[in-house]
């Protein structure tokens, strides 16, 4: 008998349809690096069927939540209420900037964000709300925005696991300021690594392409604005 045990992987990259011919298309077009045709296409693809001003690709759901940080204008000391079960980007993107993560415990029944215990956690120097949709499970985002827009606060839905999940009636990641996404191969649509920052407020779309340009004009220039 083989001693040696069974690993089960934790999940398989799959293809469903012309992946890999899309790929040799993008290949021999010369825009492997991104902001070529498909670019675009997954880009009107995500604010037609999700609902949001913009969506810009990123590299990962990491840099979606990065770039959602320094859209947030925090300053050294400001505080970001978030769930304290999460993954380490979702703190991370924001002590980058400067912030303070204030971690507020979860709820039991669904593992996200405690909304009860928002408001005793906010102080003068909080700035923003970001709330987990764990395994694409809603969090209770009537609540949390109106918490927002009492205390005047940024909310950045990290919804990394939460594709096409909805509250009631509106797709997670367009309901906050910011929603991010991920593409890695562990979630429901894939690019091996992957993400995209969906902006829900026009007057943070142009600031955003500057900040995915690394601080420059350059999607205003190829569009020959």
């Amino acid at each position: 008998m083989d001693n040696k045990l069974m690993k089960i992987p934790f999940n398989k990259p799959f293809i469903a349809g012309k992946e890999l011919y899309n790929i040799a298309q993008a290949v021999i077009n010369g825009h492997l690096a991104g902001d070529g045709p498909f670019t675009r296409k997954c880009h009107a693809w995500l604010e037609n069927r999700l609902g949001c001003s913009n969506a810009l690709l990123t590299h990962s759901c990491t840099a979606s939540l990065e770039m959602a940080a320094i859209l947030c204008d925090l300053s050294s000391g400001d505080e970001v209420i978030m769930p304290s079960f999460t993954f380490v980007s979702t703190a991370n993107a924001f002590v980058l900037r400067g912030a303070v993560p204030v971690f507020v415990d979860i709820r039991p029944d669904n593992l996200n964000l405690d909304d009860k215990k928002i408001e005793q956690a906010i102080t003068p120097k909080t700035k923003a709300i970001v709330p987990v949709h764990y395994a694409g499970v809603p969090c209770d985002m009537d609540t949390i925005m109106d918490i927002a827009q009492t205390h005047d606060l940024f909310v950045v839905e990290d919804a990394a696991q939460a594709l096409f999940s909805s509250y009631k009636g509106r797709f997670l990641g367009t309901i906050g300021h910011f929603g991010c996404l991920s593409f890695h191969e562990t979630k429901n649509i894939i690019s091996g690594e992957g993400g995209a920052l969906l902006i829900n407020d026009k007057k943070f779309v142009e600031r955003a392409e500057i900040i995915r340009e690394k601080g420059t004009n350059r999607s205003v220039f190829q569009r020959g604005s």
